[in-house]
């Protein structure tokens, strides 16, 4: 059976593979320069949300996992559950206040997001507090990448990515080390080009088909390295001793003893 990283990362390669598609299709010259521009800037744009949206979700997955696999709440690494009150806390303090028409509406929409969090704190590992949890105020450089596991209790993903085979193949390197140097970088880079254009949409110059191919087989060998770490990494689910012990034969009756 698929593991929830492996269905997420199936997910996300479906998703960037229709991106390149596009890419290659709009790199036909008889698009005229501008359209061509248009759909590179466009296709670079859409290929960081997709990555930001997976890392996302494959930060919940692992905490999910963690959550899963402890048997208390005081169990849990010291900053998932500060970090969860944090931010739905934040979240509340950004809800608008309004005295007509909707309050009630929002009133009941807070209260759900409290008794959610609240609940878990108090002991409920049931509720789901991951989305709250799970939040990036920038780009998904390498340190918010790290930061994003680390609520968790993983520390330094993208090192930790770098000792797969699948990042080191694509990278062409057999020493980690600089599979994590190139990863950093290439992370950086795509992000500072995908930020320039986010910035000057009109601008006459955009990344080459062949340069937002390469950034797509970086995200996906990641992608894979990234799958890799967590299943080998993500708690088993707790099971509590009681119901993982084997059921046991009731007891015979005893014999009866004939009167005398």
């Amino acid at each position: 059976m698929a593991s929830a990283f492996e269905l997420t990362v199936e997910d996300f390669v479906e998703d960037i593979e229709a991106i390149r598609a596009l890419v290659v299709a709009f790199a036909d010259s008889k698009y005229q320069p501008k359209s061509r521009i248009a759909a590179a800037n466009s296709a670079t744009l859409l290929v960081a949300a997709t990555f930001e949206e997976f890392v996302r979700e494959m930060a919940r997955d692992y905490a999910r996992a963690v959550v899963n696999g402890a048997p208390s709440f005081d169990k849990l690494p010291g900053s998932l559950a500060s970090t969860a009150w944090k931010r739905t806390m934040d979240g509340l303090g950004k809800v608008k206040f309004d005295t007509h028409g909707k309050a009630n509406d929002i009133f009941a929409i807070a209260h759900a997001k409290f008794s959610v969090i609240y609940d878990f704190c108090k002991g409920d590992l049931s509720k789901d507090i991951y989305r709250e949890l799970i939040h990036n105020e920038n780009n998904m450089h390498p340190g918010q990448i790290n930061a994003l596991f680390k609520v968790s209790g993983l520390k330094d993903v993208c090192e930790q990515c770098s000792h797969k085979q699948s990042l080191l193949d694509m990278f062409g390197e057999t020493q980690h080390g600089k599979a994590h140097g190139k990863l950093l970088a290439g992370l950086n880079h795509f992000f500072e080009r995908r930020n320039e254009i986010a910035h000057a949409l009109n601008s006459g110059q955009s990344n080459s088909p062949e340069q937002i191919q390469t950034d797509i087989d970086m995200l996906i060998g990641f992608g894979q390295a990234l799958r890799e770490v967590l299943e080998d990494l993500a708690p088993k689910p707790f099971v509590p001793a009681a119901a993982s012990a084997p059921a046991q034969e009731p007891l015979a009756a005893p014999e009866q003893v004939p009167s005398a």
